[in-house]
């Protein structure tokens, strides 16, 4: 293979496992780690393919090792039809789940559905904190090889060091964000130094959450599995759906469905202040694609910081 994945290679590898070729591919647009095409076959299979450069070859692999953890949880996967892990790309050959991201329907669906769906996740979630823990914190590809913190703390601290380094990079987004925000968790260290290292899925928030009619269709890149707080998800998904206009219900029923105390109600909304500041630090950011700096985002994103910030450090 030369150059970066393409829809061509895309198209072979379908081939290569089914032996027909493809009617129809094309590349996904919210990847920001692999290159991810929707394949349909000649004979009317529908399929998808994730493939990663050597670069992030690591990513992909943890995909293919949490699978079979994921999938024995009860996790709604889809199903794994072929793999490889190569030195010029590897990939992931899946069975295309019917529906959309979250995201894309979230605006047509109705408070039953919004409320069902977040009951579905919120056993997801539950079913996959009954996993192993980890002998630390944060993001792991798998048990053996994660370099991982800890506390839970370090894992929260490092996001903002991490965000607070790409807003500098950029030099276009206030960086007093990211002290402020360090100053409103100061006083919930003792929550967080008392989070154990329970698995949970980090990045189901308001993608990887496949929706067809209303419902649950499945989850799609589950390539790493968190230890620590699963309300870090929750705070992830709360600043998804603000950053695009949307009403957070789905996060107060999915809250509801935990049956939430009030304190972990309010570190959902300092994760949420967290996911600000690292909405911000994407800005001006190239991951596999091209990104520019958006003023108009900016500034969204800094009324949404603002709002947070009063409600968090309210009397």
């Amino acid at each position: 293979m030369s150059g970066l994945p393409d829809g061509e290679l895309a198209a072979r590898i379908l081939r290569s496992r089914f032996g027909v070729p493809a009617a129809s591919v094309s590349r996904f647009p919210t990847g920001l780690c692999h290159y991810v095409y929707d394949l349909l076959a000649e004979d009317g299979r529908a399929c998808v393919v994730r493939i990663a450069a050597p670069a992030t070859r690591p990513q992909l692999e943890g995909g293919l090792g949490w699978y079979p953890y994921l999938h024995g949880a009860g996790v709604p996967l889809p199903e794994l039809y072929a793999s490889e892990l190569g030195e010029e790309y590897s990939y992931m050959l899946l069975e295309r789940l019917p529906g959309s991201d979250l995201g894309q329907v979230y605006g047509g669906l109705s408070s039953p559905e919004k409320r069902s769906l977040a009951v579905s996740i919120a056993g997801i979630q539950a079913s996959v904190g009954r996993l192993p823990p980890a002998k630390g914190f944060g993001y792991a590809l798998s048990y053996e090889g994660a370099a991982l913190a800890p506390s839970w703390l370090d894992v929260v601290a490092g996001d903002l060091a991490r965000s607070e380094e790409r807003i500098r990079r950029v030099g276009r987004a206030d960086a007093s964000c990211v002290s402020r925000a360090r100053a409103a968790l100061r006083e919930r260290e003792p929550y967080l130094r008392g989070v154990e290292p329970r698995p949970f899925l980090d990045d189901i928030t308001t993608k990887n959450v496949i929706v067809a009619d209303g419902a649950l269709s499945g989850i799609v890149d589950a390539d790493m599995v968190c230890f620590g707080d699963p309300l870090f998800a929750l705070g992830l998904t709360e600043m998804s759906l603000r950053s695009s206009g949307l009403d957070g219900d789905y996060v107060e029923y999915w809250l509801d469905a935990m049956g939430a105390t009030r304190e972990q109600r309010a570190m959902t909304l300092a994760y949420s202040l967290v996911f600000c500041v690292n909405f911000l630090g994407e800005l001006g950011q190239s991951f596999n694609k091209i990104v520019e700096f958006s003023e108009e985002r900016a500034s969204g994103l800094y009324e949404i910081f603002e709002e947070l910030h009063s409600r968090i450090t309210r009397p």
